[in-house]
């Protein structure tokens, strides 16, 4: 019986010392991607991503992580979106010119 008691034990004293693993998230990539959506994407929501970024290390560096996170996928979002915004005027713009002149062309 004394033997289960101090299984027991033991078992709670581990799980309680054990820390929480901590959220992954790779912030000096999350920086260096708000970057590239700057030089790369949409310029104005690559600004946003970047600050977002950097606010986001700064919680980190700071010690509160619940922040971070937030701030990394508010980042992360503005990232996505400014790789969304390049690419849909990269493919729809000519896109849209084909379907103007063939439109046109018609019309005729």
């Amino acid at each position: 019986m004394e033997d289960e008691e101090k299984a027991g034990e033991v078992l709670v004293s581990t799980t309680e010392a054990a820390p929480a693993a901590p959220t992954h998230c790779c912030w000096r990539h999350l920086r260096c991607l708000a970057a590239t959506s700057v030089i790369c994407g949409c310029s104005c929501l690559g600004v946003v991503a970047l600050v977002f970024a950097i606010k986001a290390e700064e919680r980190r560096k700071a010690g509160r992580l619940e922040e971070a996170v937030h701030w990394a996928a508010r980042a992360q979002r503005f990232i996505l979106a400014s790789f969304a915004v390049w690419f849909a005027v990269l493919f729809l713009g000519p896109l849209l010119l084909w379907l103007l002149s063939y439109a046109i062309a018609q019309a005729e």
